[in-house]
């Protein structure tokens, strides 16, 4: 099953005069060229999210009346529910998201703020579904493993970046179990609660890893597998099972080097996105040709991570549905255009689904089977006849494989509930990170704190420091050396050495210009104080203007009203207060402050009062200006130091000059004779 959708146009396509170039009519999706020629193609649905439509009170993007807007309930129903029913039935099932960067992939399928996408929206419906049932003897096992692909290497989401193996995880095949994700973390829920805060979860170590890997989301694919579980009990102790396994995918988006203006690492990164997008091209073009009716089609899964991990989805027994993610603008028109032809391939394909039942009893038959043969190739060991050692060992590799598989399936559902976090932490690690997960996932709504900004409005909010009452939270980069930080003084070079021991901090940020003891926030009577000094206090900025400069306006403001109410106040502990919907950067790492009690963060941002991009321009432009002025100041220096010399330079002449002519000097007014300049002016066009 294949779709479409067609966004609004961006600032950037506003800026740039782009018109219109997609046209919808029914399933039907046309798009026009330079030249006005209209090209058609045919999809289950087309779904038009351009125009037509209007926000609630609440955020809500709806049709207005008379209108075709598709908001994200009709995506949905049409689709998402589709993936449900035949989960439902117990059919493997697939959806995925493709398109080119920015044309609003995410959007549909993951959403934002009240506009929630495919992703929450199905997870909601599952334990929806899953309250209602009325039949006492039918219950329901859902698991969750989150997995992306970046540069190539599949990484664990619900694994710390600090705790992932570097080659990131293997992805395997065995005859028994299949295709599958070696060692990857697959963990038990039993609420909706429970798999949105392991999304969230997911989500964090996602913004994490692209932080320091220099990365924004759509650098990686991302890959969320639900494997649900319905186990139905009958006659005696017997129980009939279906599993059906829900592969949700948000890829990463399509592009041209030259358009995003690429370099380096983040050239890189597109061509092997760019590889991986291409080699799920190829595999679709062979299936649809062998679904065509050709004879003898290899199809390539193991030119790339990302076909070899879907290859069930895409040419298997799945029921796999594609939604194409379309820019509107005809600045765009061969992306979109590659889109859709794309999509029409995709639609040629026809895969076999097959009801999955009883996968415990598969598995221990097909076990039996494995072992007998392996019984064969032992007594070839023990007799005369040769044995092939490497096809030996991979046999006892898939049967380990199958055991430990089987043994993970024949433990409780309420077990894996407990392992997954209902248990108390049986270790030091379990227990930091339990530690972890509650500050950074369960942020206190009544609590100040700072949340990220990113171009990707996707990674924006994800990251969540808070600033308790009466604590002090520190801010830095793990492993800087403090020897450029000038550790012992403030922006204006007294000593302020108290309170900045060399400890780890509490917040860890990575990037440009982001040292150890970056910086301190105390949070006294609901009055959070930012507090910096040396040279990250000119690394550090709120609303576009660094702390150094902050701070020496309100130490000057402070001596100028220097009185009882400040007589025990000392310069260092003024710091800079933090106000609601401030704009804080670390380096190059950009936050917005907030204080619940006001809004939300979310609030700010969806109302637009607040935007990435409108902070990036402001730190920017302050930027720019700091290091304009520090141009001039350093001329200005530069000039007077010259003019210094020259004088100097000049006396030494006149000296000179004198000694031999007697030539007079008046020292006091730094005067000489008109005859002792025009010997100077002739000593100088001689080189002196």
């Amino acid at each position: 099953v294949v779709g479409v959708r067609v966004r609004p146009f961006n600032e950037r396509e506003k800026n740039q005069g782009a018109t219109l170039c997609i046209e919808m009519e029914g399933t039907t999706t046309g798009i026009r060229n330079s030249s006005d020629a209209l090209t058609s193609y045919g999809f289950d649905e087309s779904f038009w999210s351009h125009d037509g439509f209007e926000n609630d009170e609440n955020g809500y993007s709806h049709p207005l009346p008379g209108s075709s807007y598709a908001d994200q309930m009709y995506v949905f129903e049409k689709f998402g529910k589709r993936v449900l029913d035949n989960a439902w039935e117990g059919f493997h099932c697939c959806l995925f998201a493709y398109g080119q960067t920015g044309s609003g992939k995410s959007y549909s399928m993951v959403g934002y703020g009240r506009n929630k996408g495919i992703v929450p929206i199905s997870c909601e419906e599952i334990f929806c579904r899953i309250e209602k049932n009325s039949i006492p003897d039918l219950k329901y096992e859902v698991v969750v493993s989150v997995v992306e692909i970046y540069n190539e290497v599949v990484q664990d989401l619900l694994i710390h970046t600090s705790e992932r193996p570097k080659k990131g995880l293997e992805i395997r095949e065995n005859k028994m179990l299949g295709i599958y994700i070696d060692k990857v973390t697959k963990r038990a829920v039993a609420s909706y609660a429970a798999i949105e805060k392991t999304i969230e979860e997911a989500t964090h170590n996602r913004t994490i890893g692209s932080t320091l890997m220099n990365a924004t989301s759509s650098r990686a694919h991302t890959v969320l597998t639900i494997e649900f579980k319905q186990v139905h009990l009958i006659e005696g102790n017997k129980e009939s099972t279906k599993v059906s396994m829900i592969n949700l995918v948000d890829l990463a988006g399509s592009e041209k080097a030259g358009q995003t203006g690429a370099t380096g690492d983040r050239l890189k990164e597109g061509a092997a996105i760019n590889k991986s997008l291409s080699a799920l091209g190829n595999v679709i073009e062979k299936l649809a040709q062998k679904s065509s009716g050709k004879k003898q089609v290899l199809i390539p899964y193991r030119d790339s991570k990302l076909t070899r991990l879907l290859q069930n989805a895409l040419g298997g027994s799945s029921k796999t549905i594609m939604i194409c993610a379309l820019s509107p603008a005809s600045i765009n028109y061969e992306e979109t255009h590659s889109t859709l032809r794309y999509a029409d391939r995709a639609k040629k394909i026809k895969n076999a689904a097959i009801v999955n039942e009883n996968p415990q009893e598969k598995l221990m038959r097909q076990l039996k089977e494995e072992n007998d043969k392996l019984k064969v190739i032992m007594e070839q060991v023990g007799g005369a006849g040769g044995v092939d050692l490497d096809a030996f060992q991979d046999k006892v590799a898939e049967i380990k494989a199958a055991e430990e598989a089987l043994k993970e399936q024949q433990r409780s559902f309420e077990e894996r509930l407990k392992e997954a976090g209902f248990a108390e932490p049986e270790s030091q690690d379990e227990e930091g990170r339990s530690r972890f997960r509650s500050k950074m996932i369960g942020t206190a709504k009544d609590i100040p704190h700072i949340l990220n900004l990113n171009e990707d409005m996707l990674l924006t909010g994800r990251m969540k420091h808070r600033f308790p009452e009466g604590q002090t939270v520190r801010i830095g980069q793990l492993g800087e050396d403090l020897d450029g930080e000038e550790d012992v003084s403030e922006p204006d070079g007294s000593d302020c050495a108290s309170g900045w021991e060399d400890e780890k901090p509490d917040v860890v940020l990575a990037g440009v210009g982001i040292f150890q003891n970056h910086a301190q926030v105390t949070n006294n009577n609901h009055q959070c104080v930012l507090r910096s000094r040396g040279k990250p206090a000119n690394a550090t900025f709120v609303n576009g203007v660094s702390y150094a400069v902050l701070y020496k306006q309100r130490k000057h403001s402070w001596q100028k009203r220097a009185s009882a109410e400040h007589a025990n106040t000392k310069p260092q502990d003024l710091g800079v207060p933090l106000v609601h919907g401030d704009r804080v950067a670390f380096g190059q790492c950009l936050f917005l402050f907030v204080d619940p009690l006001i809004c939300t963060g979310e609030v700010l941002i969806s109302s637009g009062q607040i935007s990435y991009f409108e902070a990036r321009k402001e730190l920017a432009k302050n930027q720019w200006k700091a290091a304009g002025l520090k141009f001039m100041k350093g001329m200005k220096e530069a000039r007077a130091g010259d003019a210094s010399n020259l004088e100097k330079s000049v006396l030494r002449k006149i000296s000179s000059y004198g000694t031999e002519t007697g030539t007079s000097v008046n020292k006091r007014h730094g005067s000489v004779d008109d005859d002792a300049l025009g010997a100077i002016s002739d000593d100088s066009d001689d080189g002196g």
